[in-house]
């Protein structure tokens, strides 16, 4: 007597004997869909593949019909990466140039007037980082660094003059007393 398995909605059960199959089949608890086993078998089969397992001129019962068919996508156009979605790049800085990242966090930065040199130079590499590699984005970023490095930088510079010609011309004038 050979040993049995069998799988009903999902979950294995036996050993049973092949009379307490045929017993499950015949009261509908064990359905011709149902994959089966036994020693001998190279695989699991449906059950309403083993001759004789269901009672004589048993029809298996309708398939369950859905109310919505399944649909399964289809493959389609590839998708976008993360950097070429302008709408991402908006809320994430995904597909930028560090540079141009730097670039434009040191212009906001550069109304201190020390980061605006930095802020000038990260501009300059943004620029070139963008042109070598034409899937970077952040030219606007690179742009406002570079603008606003420059206006600051050159107030920088004037600040520097100025201070360096108050503090010379200071200098002689206390020497006389």
């Amino acid at each position: 007597m050979a040993n049995w398995f069998y799988s009903a909605n999902g979950v294995q059960h036996g050993p049973v004997s092949r009379e307490a199959l045929q017993q499950l089949a015949a009261s509908g608890q064990l359905l011709q869909m149902d994959l089966v086993w036994s020693e001998g078998m190279p695989a699991w089969q449906p059950a309403g593949s083993v001759t004789g397992l269901f009672p004589a001129g048993a029809t298996p019962p309708p398939l369950p019909t859905m109310a919505t068919p399944i649909a399964y996508a289809s493959p389609g156009p590839s998708q976008p990466s993360l950097g070429e979605d302008a709408a991402t790049r908006w809320l994430l800085p995904v597909g930028r140039s560090g540079w141009a990242i730097a670039a434009g966090y040191l212009g906001l930065l550069s109304v201190v007037m020390f980061p605006a040199p930095f802020a000038l130079i990260c501009g300059i590499l943004a620029i070139r980082d963008i042109r070598k590699d034409p899937r970077k984005h952040g030219m606007g970023r690179a742009i406002f660094g570079l603008v606003m490095g420059a206006l600051f930088s050159i107030g920088l510079a004037f600040m520097i003059v100025a201070m360096v010609s108050s503090s010379s011309s200071g200098a002689g004038h206390h020497r006389g007393f």
